[in-house]
């Protein structure tokens, strides 16, 4: 391998939410950190050489996105998911979750019904009731350890609804969802003429034989209904960079959306997201295709340990992100003395699983993104823990996180 994923990097002292604020959000910081979701790995050289080289010119004024930048969008979509797409289409924004809201602000109004499929990344939540929504859940069904859409709720949300926001890979649970699953709620949100926001984020980090297939390639009538977002910053470890690309094939669609982007005077972007985006597209290949066998194999890691040394721990098999889904109901804890074990009887901070909604109960979410000696170290603290007869504190563990993450 030509990549490194067993180097160490200290991250402590660079103001990194997921090391730096333990105290502020789980009370102290003697902790193994695997809860924000971005990555313990360095970005690969080839987007650090190009993001240092612009660093070094020293001048930092207003930034265009060059022809090249989408070129490079464009080339990796066709290449990694088999997806023609146009530069017109590529709209940017600092992130997914303003482009989240930007659109159900612009799309929707107070009141209006918004479909959300808890367990999911809670920020889909919040925003939902912080732009005076009716939020809808469409809780997904877990069955035989796999989680399935419950269709015949689906459709009936739909009734009441004006939008879908979909999490395609699902974060928390990690489905990648199928064509017949796509085509089938493709033609509830048709049938039902309702705006589609798909999250695609995680569409990079796909373990074998599951394949992302993007939300508005599956037919014309969903793409003409879909805003789908991506980025680097899950595949590369770019977050902090803060650019994302909101796919849109409708050009009335996309118009509204880019006339609100410049009511707000956010049509620029970084600098140094710019060039870190189009390096990743341009040159971040290998480093992508050597990552993934190397997070499968955490992935095997926790199940296989958790299987010989804590069974009442079990995982969700993933098909793709690097969050592992843990059914931790059989400890037989209540939501807050579950978090508050893993904090104070097994020094690690994970994320609790009621910050996703219905269904997450009894779950807690693991990042797996790391150095395997840590994440052995900190299943070896889990495994402690389970034989440690000292009572749990109740108030410890967070109930909040901070946004975007």
């Amino acid at each position: 391998m030509k990549y490194d994923f067993n180097k160490k990097v200290n991250r402590s002292n660079t103001s990194c939410i997921k090391w730096d604020y333990l105290n502020a959000f789980f009370g102290k910081n003697d902790l193994n950190a695997m809860w924000v979701a971005d990555m313990d790995f360095k970005a690969p050289p080839e987007i650090l050489k190009p993001i240092q080289k612009r660093a070094a010119h020293g001048v930092f004024g207003y930034t265009a996105k060059p022809d090249e930048f989408y070129s490079a969008v464009i080339s990796w979509f066709k290449r990694r998911y088999d997806w023609d797409i146009e530069k017109d289409w590529i709209v940017t924004t600092p992130g997914v979750v303003p482009a989240l809201n930007l659109t159900m602000q612009e799309f929707t109004k107070a009141g209006d019904g918004i479909i959300i499929q808890p367990p999911v990344y809670f920020p889909f939540k919040d925003s939902v009731k912080l732009n005076e929504r009716i939020l809808l859940d469409n809780t997904l069904v877990l069955r035989d350890g796999h989680y399935e859409v419950d269709w015949e709720d689906m459709e009936k949300k739909a009734e009441s609804a004006e939008m879908f926001l979909f999490c395609s890979p699902h974060n928390p649970v990690s489905r990648v969802w199928t064509a017949e699953e796509l085509e089938r709620l493709g033609n509830i949100c048709e049938r039902h003429d309702l705006l589609v926001f798909s999250d695609e984020i995680h569409a990079d980090i796909i373990f074998k034989p599951h394949k992302h297939i993007p939300t508005a390639k599956i037919s014309n009538n969903l793409a003409n209904r879909t805003i789908a977002a991506y980025a680097t910053s899950k595949t590369f470890n770019l977050a902090g960079l803060q650019l994302s690309l909101n796919i849109i094939p409708n050009e009335n669609i996309r118009e509204r959306f880019k006339l609100t982007l410049e009511r707000l005077h956010l049509c620029m972007s970084n600098i140094f997201g710019i060039v870190g985006t189009q390096a990743a597209y341009d040159y971040g290949e290998q480093w992508l295709d050597e990552l993934l066998p190397y997070l499968r194999q955490n992935c095997l890691t926790v199940r296989n340990f958790l299987n010989e040394n804590i069974p009442e721990i079990t995982v969700i098999e993933p098909e793709g992100t690097f969050l592992l889904w843990l059914d931790c109901r059989n400890l037989g804890l209540d939501d807050e003395k579950l978090a508050a074990f893993f904090v104070q009887k097994a020094g690690l901070a994970l994320t609790n699983g009621i910050m996703f909604g219905p269904g997450g109960s009894g779950f807690m979410r693991m990042n797996i993104g790391c150095p395997e000696r840590n994440l052995i170290k900190g299943l070896k603290s889990l495994k402690k823990a389970m034989a440690d007869d000292s009572p749990i504190l109740a108030g410890s563990g967070p109930v909040n996180a901070p946004d975007d993450c």
